[in-house]
C-alpha cells in the first residue's frame, strides 16, 4: 500500500512535470511567434521577388500575399492565446489566480529600440531647424547685402524705405 509519503511524492513530481512542460511550451510559443514575426516580412519580399521575375498578374500575387498576411495573423494570435490561457491554468494550479502573465514578446527590447529611434528623431529635428534657420537667414538679400557693405544701419531701414516708398507712390 502506498503511504501519505508516497502519494505526496508522486504528487510532487507530477506538478514538476507540468511546471517543466509549461516552461518548455513557453520557450517553443516564444520561438514561434519570432518566427512569425519573421515570416511578417519574409513572405512579402518573396513575393515581391516572384512579381519582379515572373510576368504574371499582379493582382495573383496581391491576393497571395493577402491572404498570408490573414493566415499569419491567425497564427500568431492562436500561438498567443494558447500560451495565454497555459499560464492562466498554471497560475491557477499554483493558487494565483490574478496573477500577472508573461508575454511572448521582450518588451525591454522593444523599449529600447524605440527610445533609440526617438533619440535619432530628435537629432534629426534639431538638425533640420538649424538648416531651417540658416535658410531663414540666407533668404534676406537685404540684410545680406547691408552686411556685405558694413552698412547696419542699412539693414534696419532697408524695412523703412521699403514703407516710405509705398506711402509716397500713393500721394503722386
Amino acid at each position: 500500500m502506498e503511504t501519505e509519503k508516497d502519494k505526496l511524492e508522486k504528487m510532487e513530481n507530477l506538478y514538476n512535470m507540468v511546471v517543466r512542460f509549461q516552461q518548455k511550451s513557453h520557450e517553443k510559443n516564444q520561438k514561434r511567434i519570432k518566427i512569425g514575426l519573421r515570416c511578417l516580412y519574409i513572405i512579402p519580399a518573396v513575393f515581391l521577388f516572384l512579381l519582379l521575375v515572373t510576368d504574371s498578374s499582379k493582382i495573383i500575387f496581391l491576393v497571395l500575399w493577402i491572404v498570408s498576411l490573414f493566415a499569419l495573423a491567425i497564427y500568431l494570435i492562436t500561438v498567443e492565446y494558447m500560451d495565454y490561457n497555459l499560464q492562466n491554468q498554471m497560475n491557477k494550479l499554483e493558487g494565483r489566480k490574478n496573477a500577472p502573465v508573461d508575454g511572448l514578446i521582450e518588451m525591454d527590447r522593444f523599449n529600447e529600440s524605440v527610445n533609440r529611434f526617438e533619440a535619432k528623431v530628435d537629432k534629426l529635428e534639431s538638425t533640420v531647424d538649424k538648416v531651417t534657420s540658416s535658410a531663414k537667414e540666407l533668404l534676406r538679400p537685404e540684410e545680406l547685402a547691408a552686411k556685405l557693405l558694413g552698412d547696419p544701419a542699412a539693414s534696419d531701414d532697408s524695412h523703412t524705405d521699403a514703407a516710405n516708398t509705398n506711402e509716397g507712390g500713393k500721394g503722386e
